[in-house]
């Protein structure tokens, strides 16, 4: 994928970012890794400089952080707090922000399976049900658009068309999708705010595993709740939808269940086509999302999520 450049942010330039925000004399560190749409460094010891490539899309994002983050604050979750917002683009060509910094390192970076760290994955949707349960649709927030998947209905045919699949393939994923309508995957729900991007890269925690923050706002917006559910492993989702079912409740009927898995199904079927992302989070590699998901059912001990699979 061909991405748009960054801003050239020279020193001379970061010095007078640093200078305008009082901040004249601390180290500025650019950090390895960041995803795709910032450039991070660290600004002294308690500082993270966040700057969008020059693109109106991921400028977008930003403006939809500059929103985003003070509503999460506000509702009690645990994400670090937008310092300043910068988006007269005199110093740079697009805006920027300056954030907390929160210890620990990515959920991601410990490489361990979610029953090694389910509390994290516990917070992480006792967050999401705050944030679903609060958000309402007033002002600047209710314009904030999430980009969405085509659908995807056409999708096993084509996989076969195309000789990823061969023809039983496709007619045994095009029932599985039909299961999981009949199982209320298709119910609309009540629209809630979603942080769009929850992904192990995302989650912040201790050494130990302890949850520490959800970072990353960009991609926010109005959608179905069970949506934020599907970038991280099903492994992971017993846990997570027991600490969301603390704070917001959602139907005991499985609906609610067959929503998440048709969404990672439908992630993982709209990416099948891409090359190998070998430098990307696990959300970006769609044959791991197959394994997970069929192995991951095949184990559940609650019913709900076991009869999902087909």
């Amino acid at each position: 994928m061909d991405l748009p450049p960054f801003p050239d942010l020279t020193p001379e330039r970061l010095d007078a970012l640093l200078a305008r925000h009082g901040l004249t004399g601390e180290p500025v560190v650019r950090l390895p890794g960041g995803g795709i749409f910032n450039a991070i460094f660290a600004v002294g010891a308690h500082l993270i400089l966040r700057v969008p490539r020059q693109h109106p899309a991921f400028i977008e994002a930003a403006r939809k952080e500059r929103v985003a983050v003070p509503l999460a604050h506000a509702l009690g979750i645990r994400t670090p707090a937008l310092i300043a917002f910068d988006d007269a683009a005199d110093l740079l060509p697009v805006p920027y922000g300056l954030y907390e910094r929160v210890p620990g390192e990515a959920l991601e970076h410990l490489r361990l399976a979610p029953a090694g760290t389910p509390d994290a994955y516990r917070e992480v949707g006792r967050d999401l049900g705050r944030l679903h349960r609060g958000a309402q649709a007033h002002g600047a927030l209710a314009t904030l658009v999430l980009e969405d998947v085509p659908a995807p209905d056409r999708w096993p045919d084509e996989l076969a068309e195309q000789g990823y699949l061969g023809p039983l393939d496709a007619a045994w994923l095009s029932a599985w999708m039909a299961h999981l309508q009949a199982l209320g995957a298709d119910t609309p729900g009540e629209r809630v705010f979603r942080h769009g991007d929850v992904q192990a890269p995302n989650i912040m925690v201790q050494p130990c595993g302890a949850y520490v923050a959800l970072l990353d706002w960009g991609a926010c917006g109005w959608g179905a709740a069970a949506h934020d559910f599907a970038g991280l492993p099903m492994s992971a989702m017993p846990f997570m939808l027991d600490g969301y079912r603390d704070v917001r409740p959602v139907p005991e009927d499985g609906s609610f269940e067959a929503q998440v898995v048709a969404r990672q199904l439908h992630l993982a079927l709209f990416l099948i086509r891409r090359a190998p992302q070998p430098d990307k989070s696990w959300a970006e590699r769609p044959l791991g999302m197959l394994l997970d998901l069929v192995r991951s059912l095949a184990g559940m001990q609650d019913a709900r999520w076991r009869r999902t699979l087909l």
